[in-house]
């Protein structure tokens, strides 16, 4: 029995469900406030920075938040940022009582046209120590620094591969790279065999 066929296509997939794996959805990288943060004072917006541009579509990106009733305090939809579609935002209203809020959040991905959602929680409590939480969800993408510094190093020519900064264009290309590869090598054994 002769399974060579089968596991060159699997060769030749595996590359391929990594990209996809890479590329899935448009989910949170920084949040503020942030994840299981202590407020001493309520906020006036929850802002989501997703890890990919969100498609403009009317009701597919929102964020809900919601008190420890159940009950929703946001009155309008979000909205994505003119200047950067990764950036979601939804007002909050002022004077927001004590207690644990849930923040509801759902994406539609402008790359990849799948969708999201989630949500994670922060606490608005005058008594506590005021706790930051988690803010950046995602290792890989840098905070936001606080203030800029004085002097700014020479900029560093980086080669523009069409990525969106996080180094997504070049598992793109290392997995097209290992892709060719597997194939050149099948098809050579399979002209081989062939012959033989």
């Amino acid at each position: 029995m002769r399974l060579y066929p089968l596991a060159l296509l699997s060769a030749l997939l595996l590359p391929f469900l990594a990209v996809a794996t890479v590329f899935a959805h448009a989910e949170p990288a920084i949040v503020a406030p942030g994840s299981e943060a202590v407020l001493t004072e309520p906020p006036t917006q929850v802002e989501i920075e997703m890890s990919q541009e969100m498609a403009r579509r009317e009701g597919a990106n929102d964020i809900d938040v919601f008190n420890e009733a159940g009950e929703e305090v946001t009155s309008v939809a979000a909205v994505i940022d003119n200047a950067n579609r990764r950036k979601l935002s939804v007002p909050l209203p002022s004077g927001l009582a004590p207690g644990v809020y849930t923040v509801r959040w759902k994406t539609l991905s402008a790359e990849d046209g799948d969708p999201a959602r989630g949500e994670y929680t922060f606490t608005v409590d005058p008594e506590a120590a005021p706790e930051a939480g988690q803010v950046n969800l995602r290792e890989n993408l840098p905070t936001v620094p606080a203030e800029e510094p004085e002097e700014q190093p020479a900029p560093v020519q980086n080669v523009d591969v069409g990525g969106g900064g996080d180094g997504t264009s070049w598992v793109l290309v290392t997995a097209v790279a290992v892709g060719c590869l597997v194939l050149g090598s099948g098809t050579t054994y399979l002209l081989v065999q062939k012959k033989e």
